[in-house]
Protein backbone atom coordinates (compact mmCIF):
# COMPACT_ATOMS: atom_id res chain seq x y z
CA UNK A 1 0.00 0.00 0.00
CA UNK A 2 1.36 3.52 -0.89
CA UNK A 3 2.22 6.08 1.89
CA UNK A 4 -1.29 7.92 0.85
CA UNK A 5 -3.43 5.06 0.99
CA UNK A 6 -6.24 3.95 2.98
CA UNK A 7 -6.21 0.48 4.71
CA UNK A 8 -9.46 -1.52 4.45
CA UNK A 9 -9.02 -4.74 6.02
CA UNK A 10 -9.47 -7.93 3.51
CA UNK A 11 -8.13 -9.60 1.14
CA UNK A 12 -6.59 -7.37 -1.61
CA UNK A 13 -6.25 -8.28 -5.32
CA UNK A 14 -6.07 -6.56 -8.70
CA UNK A 15 -9.47 -5.39 -9.79
CA UNK A 16 -9.23 -6.90 -13.07
CA UNK A 17 -8.98 -10.89 -11.00
CA UNK A 18 -12.72 -9.82 -9.60
CA UNK A 19 -15.69 -10.94 -11.21
CA UNK A 20 -19.11 -11.47 -10.68
CA UNK A 21 -19.26 -8.06 -8.79
CA UNK A 22 -20.83 -4.06 -9.90
CA UNK A 23 -20.83 -0.50 -8.33
CA UNK A 24 -22.94 -0.71 -4.87
CA UNK A 25 -26.10 0.51 -5.65
CA UNK A 26 -25.63 3.93 -3.20
CA UNK A 27 -23.43 6.39 -5.18
CA UNK A 28 -22.15 7.77 -2.21
CA UNK A 29 -19.98 4.97 -1.25
CA UNK A 30 -18.24 5.32 -4.64
CA UNK A 31 -17.01 9.12 -4.08
CA UNK A 32 -13.86 9.92 -4.88
CA UNK A 33 -11.20 12.78 -6.39
CA UNK A 34 -9.63 12.38 -9.57
CA UNK A 35 -9.72 8.58 -11.31
CA UNK A 36 -11.94 6.22 -9.31
CA UNK A 37 -13.06 5.78 -6.14
CA UNK A 38 -11.33 6.46 -2.85
CA UNK A 39 -12.74 3.32 -0.76
CA UNK A 40 -13.42 5.46 2.00
CA UNK A 41 -17.51 5.52 2.03
CA UNK A 42 -17.82 1.67 3.10
CA UNK A 43 -18.42 -1.39 1.10
CA UNK A 44 -18.66 -0.41 -2.93
CA UNK A 45 -18.94 -3.54 -4.63
CA UNK A 46 -22.14 -5.98 -4.62
CA UNK A 47 -22.46 -9.51 -5.62
CA UNK A 48 -24.03 -9.35 -8.98
CA UNK A 49 -26.01 -12.62 -7.97
CA UNK A 50 -27.39 -11.81 -4.72
CA UNK A 51 -26.48 -8.02 -4.03
CA UNK A 52 -24.23 -8.56 -1.00
CA UNK A 53 -21.65 -6.53 -0.03
CA UNK A 54 -18.76 -8.35 -1.10
CA UNK A 55 -15.50 -5.68 -1.36
CA UNK A 56 -13.85 -2.40 -1.90
CA UNK A 57 -12.70 -0.61 -4.90
CA UNK A 58 -9.76 2.19 -4.35
CA UNK A 59 -8.82 3.64 -7.44
CA UNK A 60 -8.05 7.17 -6.73
CA UNK A 61 -5.53 9.32 -7.65
CA UNK A 62 -3.99 9.15 -3.95
CA UNK A 63 -4.76 5.40 -3.44
CA UNK A 64 -3.76 2.26 -5.01
CA UNK A 65 -5.49 0.08 -7.70
CA UNK A 66 -6.74 -2.32 -6.05
CA UNK A 67 -10.25 -4.38 -4.66
CA UNK A 68 -10.20 -5.19 -0.96
CA UNK A 69 -12.36 -8.24 -0.46
CA UNK A 70 -14.70 -8.19 2.54
CA UNK A 71 -13.93 -11.18 4.05
CA UNK A 72 -17.08 -12.37 5.27
CA UNK A 73 -19.13 -11.83 2.04
CA UNK A 74 -16.64 -13.55 -0.23
CA UNK A 75 -15.55 -17.11 -1.27
CA UNK A 76 -12.16 -17.51 -2.50
CA UNK A 77 -11.22 -19.61 -5.42
CA UNK A 78 -8.41 -20.41 -7.35
CA UNK A 79 -7.71 -20.61 -11.08
CA UNK A 80 -4.97 -21.63 -13.07
CA UNK A 81 -3.98 -19.24 -16.24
Amino acid sequence: MSDFGIDVPGFTVHPDDVIGTERHPDIMRSSGCCQGPSGTDGLNLVCVGCASEVGTRQADCYTDNQVILEPRGVCLSFADD
